[in-house]
């Protein structure tokens, strides 16, 4: 298939368009991501519960264990607690099959480095 591209004076194209097409391409390959995993990390903010989005950051879904990373054992403790509501509303959002288990890795922010 060779590329089209965009010509001016033609109809814009949906972007919905692409990941489509993007979800065809990767499950083709077998790699194991999907399209939904993608829009699950970019649209992680509306989401997850409030209490997660400002202390955890997903990294991505591998199989289908989502990994999430916290600045701090505190956050990731409280977070481990809270994995059943989360998951549900990964279930609401992309139905099941997406994601049945939350991983919290600590990934402590480093301190401002002090020259000498």
């Amino acid at each position: 298939m060779r590329a089209k591209y965009y010509q001016p004076g033609e109809p814009d194209r949906e972007l919905e368009e692409i990941t489509e097409l993007l979800g065809t391409i990767i499950s083709r390959v077998g790699t194991g991501a999907s399209a939904d995993a993608g829009t699950l990390v970019g649209e992680w903010d509306d989401i997850v519960p409030e209490r997660w989005r400002d202390r955890a950051r997903p990294v991505g879904v591998r199989g289908k264990v989502l990994l999430v990373e916290v600045r701090s054992g505190t956050d990731a403790t409280v977070l481990r607690h809270d994995t059943a509501d989360l998951l549900r509303r990964i279930s609401g959002r992309f139905g099941g099959g997406l994601v049945d288990d939350v991983r919290v890795r600590v990934v402590p922010q480093q301190a401002p480095r002090k020259d000498l």
